[in-house]
């Protein structure tokens, strides 16, 4: 689509700025640091097989956190590559949290929601998010979210090993992580699904990141090329078990919007369970 005069880069409320500090600082290096590495190549090419099914018949597309959430520097990135890619009239960006998902899209209606290796983890109010791109998206709409999972074996070992004793476990901490002034929630597969299916019919969990490392430590893997195709194609072979997914660094949910939605949930209430613990 094109770009409407609404189109902004900058942050505009207090939600958007408690983001900007978290990722403008990442954005130079982002790619570098995982686009670009072995694994997240494999990775990313595995989250692009599930593209077609989910969105190949779409017209409108909401990408929650295509540059990483509301920072302008990552934004800028993103339209770059638009840019270079020749798609750049076809893509309105916004640079707001996702808790300010209605300022943008008042009014719109969407085929598909994408978000890409853990934006929404981020999300201060995930079932408010839910309830707001289930608004926007048409009946028998798709949602393709990619999660970071609670439970990453590859994460315990990596850090116990180092001695990093926090670390290991950081992410089962009821109340989320702490990080650049934001707070980073874990929800497992099933407490994901319980927050989506008042609005969603659940079609596929699945693994990603289950045998292949995190990137911060897969750094050996660059220097040997047999291990990462072994552990590439084992990584393919356990992304059909939706089991593995409790397991996994990442993992993609994959559900339709259904005809009829619920009653709201009062705001209060809503805010009093915004995260499950």
């Amino acid at each position: 689509m094109t770009p409407s005069p609404r189109s902004a880069l900058e942050p505009t409320s207090p939600a958007d700025l408690r983001h900007v500090g978290a990722f403008d600082d990442l954005a130079a290096n982002y790619d570098a640091a995982f686009t670009d590495t072995a694994v997240g190549k494999a990775l990313r090419e595995i989250v692009w097989s599930h593209l077609d099914g989910s969105f190949g018949s779409c017209r409108r597309v909401l990408d929650l956190g295509c540059g990483t959430d509301a920072s302008p520097r990552m934004l800028q990135v993103a339209r770059q590559k638009a840019r270079a890619g020749g798609c750049d009239t076809q893509i309105e960006f916004h640079c707001v949290a996702m808790e300010s998902l209605a300022r943008v899209t008042d009014g719109q209606s969407f085929d598909g929601v994408l978000s890409n290796f853990g934006a929404v983890n981020c999300a201060a109010d995930l079932p408010g998010l839910v309830a707001e791109v289930a608004r926007r998206l048409t009946p028998g709409g798709k949602l393709l979210w990619v999660v970071m999972g609670r439970h990453v074996p590859w994460e315990w070992l990596w850090y116990l090993l180092r001695g990093e004793w926090r670390k290991a476990w950081r992410r089962l901490a009821p109340q989320g992580v702490s990080w650049r002034g934001l707070t980073v929630h874990y929800p497992t597969p099933s407490q994901l699904q319980r927050i989506l299916r008042p609005q969603f019919a659940i079609d596929r969990v699945s693994p990603l990141g289950c045998v292949l490392p995190p990137t911060y430590a897969a750094g050996w893997l660059e220097r040997s090329p047999r291990a990462r195709a072994v552990l590439t194609y084992l990584e393919k072979l356990v992304h059909r078990s939706s089991a593995c997914a409790a397991l996994s660094d990442h993992y993609i949910i994959e559900a339709t919007r259904l005809a009829d939605l619920p009653d709201e949930m009062p705001a209060g209430e809503r805010t009093r369970g915004a995260w499950p613990r």
